[in-house]
């Protein structure tokens, strides 16, 4: 009787210390799972684009990486009208709304000594943080692809439609509005985008390319913009991102 009441303690203790190493070890796996790995970023490489540039003062586009659900990172060095001045301008975009979620600036009137790399390394945990925050995944050597490419064997390309009315003032003409336009030859078209300007003295308008994502079928489509410059020529050449889905949308 005595054995049998030992035996009852001992296999209840058992049982007990069983449940709690078993709902310890599962509550450790799951956090674990709940802490993702930090992502770490390096210093991205400039895009060069140069494609009839001409006599013109051009922004520095720096692509970084995609996340898994659309959103997009790049920094852009805005073109210097010849005031002396550095700003370093970092952006994370919603491809899916085209709304910027996140953007961070350098004050333009700053040390001339004080550039790119030191800024990054200087905010670095700041840009950390807040691209981790959106799931960017930073890309090594991405591709500008050109306006015509090829997707899973489907052809498309990217245009752009623009709407001009001169400027009286200076006796120009200047875009309006424009309408980015994805074709595909498989699935038809769609008008990705439709932008409309005031007062923005835009002579010119083209697609530089697009960066395709690797986790989506989707794109980030570049357009450069040849604006007059702040007292005539040189003018400048500044650029803007517009994402479209490679799927969806298209009509025949």
């Amino acid at each position: 009787m005595i054995l049998s009441k030992r035996l009852i303690l001992i296999t209840s203790f058992i049982l007990i210390f069983s449940a709690i190493s078993c709902k310890t070890g599962k509550n450790k796996k799951e956090n674990i799972n709940s802490n993702e790995v930090a992502i770490e970023y390096f210093f991205p490489e400039e895009i060069h684009y140069t494609e009839g540039l001409g006599e013109v003062i051009a922004d520095r586009f720096y692509p970084i990486g995609w996340s898994k659900n659309g959103n997009f990172a790049y920094m852009i060095e805005p073109a210097d009208e010849g005031l002396g001045n550095y700003q370093l301008v970092l952006i994370i975009q919603n491809l899916i709304s085209n709304e910027v979620i996140w953007d961070w600036s350098t004050d333009p009137i700053i040390s001339e000594d004080l550039y790119r790399e030191d800024i990054w390394k200087k905010n670095y945990d700041l840009f950390k943080k807040n691209m981790n925050k959106q799931g960017i995944i930073q890309i090594r050597d991405m591709k500008l692809e050109p306006d015509y490419f090829v997707y899973k064997d489907k052809d498309y390309i990217i245009s752009i439609e623009l709407t001009k009315e001169t400027e009286k003032d200076i006796n120009i003409d200047i875009v309006k509005k424009n309408k980015i336009i994805l074709t595909c030859k498989q699935l038809g078209k769609k008008i990705v985008f439709e932008d409309t300007f005031e007062s923005s003295l835009i002579l010119g308008q083209q697609i530089a390319g697009c960066f395709i994502s690797p986790y989506e079928d989707r794109i980030a489509i570049l357009v450069r913009s040849e604006r007059w410059g702040y007292e005539g020529p040189p003018n400048i050449v500044e650029y803007k991102v517009y994402g479209a889905n490679l799927t969806t949308g298209f009509q025949k």
